[in-house]
């Protein structure tokens, strides 16, 4: 008998296809565009990370989230709460595979952010910066 093959969530086809179009916007001239699905490739890995290898709930997010709200000092963005919840969980499994992760996650969303909401221009080695580092992270990700 032979085993089973996992099914792909959601997430993970999700991710699949932002990556693909990641490269499909870069090779196309549209570099902007590049930021969005690369970063949001490896976001939905990490929520798919949270749902399904921690077996944690939307609910336990928001609970962390909210803590992390009420506490003036701690104030993060929603996003920078669940990379450092998965980026905890790695560690404790893999400090290298962490180190991947925590290296590059942080500059993968500052070209988002730059791609978004930036008046400055992003260019063909921003948009390659993208893929690249998303290109470093995903596949770390999908260890877990």
């Amino acid at each position: 008998m032979c085993p089973r093959k996992r099914k792909m969530s959601e997430l993970q086809n999700k991710s699949e296809i932002n990556y693909d179009s990641a490269e499909i916007l870069h090779n196309r001239g549209n570099y902007p565009s590049v930021a969005h699905c690369a970063y949001y490739s490896c976001y939905q890995l990490l929520r798919h990370i949270w749902y399904n290898s921690l077996n944690k709930t939307e609910s336990d997010l928001n609970v962390i989230i909210q803590n992390s709200k009420s506490r003036r000092a701690l104030q993060k963005g929603t996003h920078d709460i669940l990379i450092n919840e998965i980026e905890k969980y790695i560690k404790i499994k893999n400090p290298s595979d962490f180190r991947v992760v925590n290296t590059n996650i942080g500059q993968l969303k500052k070209l988002r952010h730059s791609a978004d909401y930036s008046d400055d221009a992003f260019l063909y080695n921003d948009s390659l910066k993208a893929i690249e580092l998303s290109g470093k992270i995903r596949p770390v990700l999908k260890k877990y």
